[in-house]
């Protein structure tokens, strides 16, 4: 794993986790709480996104062989999953917020529950979604030697961090940005997203129908 294959791999999982949308998201589900709370709200959303990285990384291809998968059927749907949402990222404008059964649900929630709604939606699914898990257990399918493994680990502890920076700046960067900023980003990220689908997918094809590639 050369520092291209890390380069790429972490500009890809940036891109798709979205920090400046999953802030806006956690600007709408613990606005309601008071500050410390929301500080809480944010260091625990950090700590789960990083075991579910790390478990993606290190159990991935434990993963794939326990469900009879092979890397290029896992980079084939994976490529689909991210192009999907990749385009949706580029032609839909969407704002992030909750349904009104969320908002009605949240109201009811007292502060004590504030370490569930953390983990979800804040944490899974709202940040680390299929796309993400897909793209970390194939890149440790894909370098599996213990080097490799640290390495995406080393990532995966950046990525949990520029979250919780996120989290922590949550409300200044709402504000700040506004609807069209937060337009713009989710646009240039889904420009990304989309381009490392379609490495993804013609990977994938090409392992698994080798004479195409040929």
């Amino acid at each position: 794993m050369n520092w291209q294959d890390v380069l790429l791999f972490f500009t890809s999982l940036l891109a798709i986790v979205n920090p400046i949308g999953s802030a806006v998201l956690f600007a709408t589900v613990a606005g309601k709480f008071h500050p410390p709370i929301q500080r809480r709200m944010a260091n625990q959303s950090a700590i789960a996104i990083l075991i579910i990285l790390l478990v993606c990384a290190w159990l991935g291809n434990s993963i794939l062989g326990i469900m009879g998968l092979t890397t290029p059927m896992l980079q084939a749907a994976g490529g689909i999953i991210l192009l999907n949402y990749g385009v949706k990222m580029v032609t839909v404008v969407e704002d992030i917020k909750l349904t009104k059964d969320e908002k009605d649900t949240a109201q009811e929630v007292s502060e004590e529950h504030w370490k569930a709604l953390a983990v979800v939606p804040l944490a899974i699914p709202g940040t680390v979604g299929a796309g993400t898990i897909t793209t970390v257990i194939i890149q440790a399918s894909a370098f599996d030697a213990p080097r490799d493994l640290l390495i995406i680990s080393g990532v995966a502890v950046t990525i949990a961090l520029v979250m919780w920076i996120a989290f922590h700046s949550a409300g200044p960067i709402a504000r700040r940005l506004g609807p069209i900023g937060m337009n713009i980003i989710s646009r240039v990220m889904g420009i990304l997203v989309t381009a490392t689908a379609f490495g993804l997918l013609g990977r994938g094809i090409g392992g698994l129908l080798p004479g195409l590639a040929k």
